[in-house]
């Protein structure tokens, strides 16, 4: 009777033991099914193959950095994968045909400078006095009726105006500077960003950094909280509303190629900055050109090339204007004789190695741009949701 009631036990644990192994199967199967399906858009990014990097750790890895299997970007908060995809605008590229050309060369130009135009002061209005007419009186005091003073003047004398007409803002310079010039700065940024962070002391120490693995424009116009400086998860947009910055520099770009084309990519960009500038009206906003990938990757990769690289880099270039935007083409200062990301300080294709990051540190002190002081009450965002 015992050795019944032990053998229906075991047979009853090695049934739950089979039950538990295939729903592991099934869901594992379910998971690179699904993740094989998005390896040109979701996971294009991530490494792949076969035998040494296969699929479920491709998933696997995403998850670790937030991109989950089920997830999709989403820059209006209510759109589902079917919505997207149907949509030609936002619809994901995977063929290289369908991407915008784009010029072989670097974006390396910069925006061109508006001519400062100085408009003449208007003549000067010219008050005529009428001559009084004679009268015959009788002798003796008269009074005199005085006439009021022509609008505009004072006593009835045409004042002068000694300021000039408003002229256009003559377009800034970039200047050399010492890294505490980094100390009311804000970087935001994607896994390049991060890295920045986590590999040049001089800016981790003195600049507060918004980065995350992953992070796209999309995410910040949407207010996706994640893990901030001070170790809260917050957005950006409440990161800006406790504290005020006099420079904050943007780089993300790289995880939204297979979402869109350049302009939709362009107009969220916009949004952002806009945002960006009516929470910190004094800050200095410089974007980051989105770092280019290594030839090898380029020429074997028909999404995560250069061409569509420099295509959005072409298209956030527009937004600078000199005065209170700047764009930094920050390939100028990581790139190879053939325009792509040097191979020697690169260990993947498209990031840098954690010994790599000085010639971006180089080329942000010699590109910097006189800032104003902070202004000393605290500004804050008030009756701007956060969308």
């Amino acid at each position: 009777m015992a050795k019944s009631k032990r053998k229906k036990r075991r047979t009853k644990s090695r049934r739950e033991s089979y039950s538990l192994l295939i729903s592991l199967l099934i869901s594992a199967f379910i998971v690179a099914l699904w993740s094989y399906i998005q390896l040109p858009s979701m996971y294009a990014s991530y490494v792949y193959s076969p035998l040494d990097h296969p699929v479920v750790a491709v998933a696997m890895q995403g998850i670790h950095d937030g991109v989950y299997p089920w997830s999709f970007i989403d820059i209006e908060g209510d759109k589902n994968i079917s919505d997207i995809v149907s949509d030609p605008v936002t619809a994901v590229r995977t063929e290289p045909d369908v991407f915008e050309e784009a010029s072989e060369t670097d974006v390396t130009e910069a925006v061109p400078e508006p001519e400062t135009i100085v408009e003449e002061p208007e003549p000067e209005a010219i008050v005529k006095e009428s001559e009084p007419e004679v009268t015959e009186a009788a002798p003796g005091p008269q009074e005199i009726e005085e006439e009021p003073a022509p609008e505009g003047t004072e006593d009835g004398f045409t004042s002068e105006s000694t300021e000039p007409e408003d002229s256009e803002p003559v377009p800034k310079e970039f200047i050399t500077v010492d890294d505490d010039y980094f100390k009311d700065a804000l970087f935001i940024g994607d896994s390049r960003m991060v890295g920045l962070s986590q590999y040049c002391e001089p800016l981790d120490t003195r600049a507060d950094f918004y980065v995350k693995k992953a992070l796209t424009i999309y995410n910040i116009l949407d207010g996706k909280p994640i893990r901030s400086f001070d170790g809260t998860s917050k957005s950006l947009w409440e990161v800006l509303e406790e504290k005020q910055y006099a420079k904050i520099y943007i780089m993300v770009g790289i995880n939204e190629i297979g979402v869109g084309n350049s302009e939709y990519f362009k107009d969220a960009y916009s949004q952002v900055v806009d945002r960006i500038r009516e929470a910190e009206p004094h800050a200095l906003v410089f974007i980051n050109s989105i770092m280019h990938v290594s030839k090898s990757k380029s020429d074997n990769d028909g999404l995560y090339n250069n061409s569509n690289i420099n295509a959005r880099n072409d298209a956030i270039a527009s937004l600078a204007d000199d005065i209170n935007i700047f764009y930094l083409n920050i390939n100028e200062a990581v790139d190879d004789e053939n325009g792509a990301l040097r191979a020697d300080l690169t260990f993947d294709d498209i990031h840098l190695r954690g010994s790599s990051y000085e010639p971006w540190h180089e080329y942000l002190l010699t590109h910097a741009i006189e800032a104003k002081p902070l202004p000393e009450v605290h500004h804050v965002l008030e009756g701007h949701p956060v969308e």
